[in-house]
């Protein structure tokens, strides 16, 4: 935080008291709620609500050259994220390239069991996620091509919906390489892994309570035919295209085992580019200048097969420049508003009724679900509370991934069950399902918050800021 001397605050710095310090905070929030629900690019409504905030820094009495200092001090914040994403958008790239990917897709959509179809509908859904990231990508290609598979076995399609969308909400929260969970972990200052261990405390319990009513559903929905020739397609076509060979699962568990042993994050996902471009080489007969091109710009799946070209043509460092840039928006809104101390007004307040961790989550994830209702949509949602209760949390004692974990639990999840919200009206576009029907079968996002706000006042998972972060750890609640 940029440093002013105490006599130049107390001339020239108007008071902040709780109703200044409303204004300050509500007034870029209501600007980005505004603009997103017009139809606005969320872009372009962080950009607005930062000019509303550096206004009202001008208005307390900070110079524009005060301003400057504190939005860079918040873009060196998140300079480290910015980089990671863009290596993770290469990484994709150069991972479908060598057959990574495709080995992966192949090896999980060949786990469909007709008997289980929607219990391992989830699971498929959820690797897939977790290999590429991309919730909407998820459904858009394997989860199409379930529904698919649905159709012709006699599975209700709300049902499978439900369960294509439960899996892939948790493949993009728990993904290392989701755009989400790198904004999510920026925006708090967590650590990446940290932040991925802390989500398995609340993602596991929901996870497990989802697959058993999925399988309890498909006890009196199991299909009474065989006909899987949609997923026999699929299989076929990687397998025509692509190399497969459990030996091209290498990159991904080396970036896995290393992140998972607290390595950098850097430098394990340089590694596993460089082992990437290695594999493609030898076993996809790929070129060196045609990857590092793919790396750049993205992945371009020519197979012939619409299903597949749609899954693979993916990643590059272009594509991860959206997120780059609302990473860097978020960093400078950040740097203004500690600037302001408006935050440090507004959690006192909040704090009275907050009276204990459990409390405080509880405070968070109301703040995350309004923001979604409100129509702010996810990016504002893993990105402003980070900003407003990090003070908080830093005061009791608790770590920050606590924080950014509650920020998924709805940011992430509950998009998908609010009818107005784009990922609903784009999930219900690509399967044919409209909300209110696979709705109330997405178990995973109307359960994750309750389960949130349950581990904190259980003490499950609430770790203080020098703990070791371990999954299902239950300790006595912080107060």
């Amino acid at each position: 935080m940029m440093r002013i001397s105490p006599s130049s605050k107390a001339i020239a710095l108007r008071p902040i008291g709780r109703t200044l310090a409303g204004a300050g905070f509500l007034l870029p929030l209501v600007t980005v709620i505004c603009f997103v629900t017009s139809g606005a690019p969320i872009m372009m409504a962080l950009l607005s609500a930062i000019c509303v905030s550096c206004l009202f820094s001008i208005y307390i009495g900070y110079e524009w050259r005060d301003v400057q200092a504190a939005a860079m001090e918040g873009v060196a914040r998140v300079f480290p994220a910015t980089f990671m994403m863009i290596l993770v958008g290469i990484m994709i790239a150069v991972w479908i390239a060598a057959g990574c990917v495709p080995t992966l897709l192949y090896y999980g959509i060949r786990l469909i069991n007709p008997t289980y179809f929607l219990p391992l509908s989830f699971i498929v859904c959820a690797l897939t996620c977790m290999t590429i990231g991309t919730s909407w990508g998820t459904a858009g290609t394997v989860g199409l091509a379930l529904m698919g598979v649905a159709q012709g076995l006699g599975v209700p399609l709300p049902m499978t919906a439900g369960a294509v969308i439960s899996g892939a909400l948790v493949g993009e929260k728990l993904s290392p390489i989701a755009s989400t969970t790198i904004l999510t972990a920026a925006s708090t200052g967590t650590d990446l892994v940290d932040h991925v261990l802390s989500m398995l405390n609340t993602t596991i319990p929901a996870t497990v309570i989802s697959l058993c009513l999925f399988y309890y559903l498909g006890i009196y929905h199991a299909p009474s035919a065989n006909d899987i020739q949609t997923v026999e397609l699929l299989t076929a076509g990687l397998k025509a295209n692509f190399t497969i060979h459990p030996i091209l699962l290498a990159p991904p568990m080396f970036v896995l085992l290393f992140s998972a042993r607290r390595k950098p994050a850097i430098p394990v996902f340089v590694g596993g580019i460089v082992l990437g471009i290695i594999c493609a080489l030898l076993f996809q007969d790929a070129t060196l200048s045609k990857t590092l091109a793919g790396g750049m710009s993205g992945f371009k799946s020519q197979t012939g097969t619409h299903t597949i070209d749609n899954l693979l043509s993916r990643g590059g460092a272009v594509s991860m420049a959206t997120t780059v840039y609302l990473c860097l928006c978020a960093g400078i809104f950040s740097g203004i508003l500690d600037q302001q101390r408006i935050l440090t007004v507004l959690m006192d307040s909040v704090l009275r009724f907050a009276r204990s961790t459990g409390g405080l989550i509880l405070s968070t994830t109301l703040g995350c679900v309004a923001l979604m209702l409100g129509g702010a949509g996810q990016y504002a949602t893993l990105t402003l509370p980070g900003v407003a209760f990090r003070k908080a949390f830093d005061d009791r004692d608790v770590h920050s991934s606590v924080l950014s974990r509650t920020m998924e639990d709805s940011g992430t999840m509950v998009g998908a069950v609010i009818p107005w919200d784009v990922a609903a009206l784009y999930y219900a576009s690509v399967l044919g399902v409209s909300m209110v029907d696979y709705g109330p079968y997405t178990f995973i996002a109307w359960m994750t918050p309750f389960v949130s706000v349950a581990c904190g006042y259980l003490g499950i998972g609430v770790f203080r800021t020098t703990q070791k972060i371990r999954p299902l750890t239950i300790r006595e609640a912080l107060t």
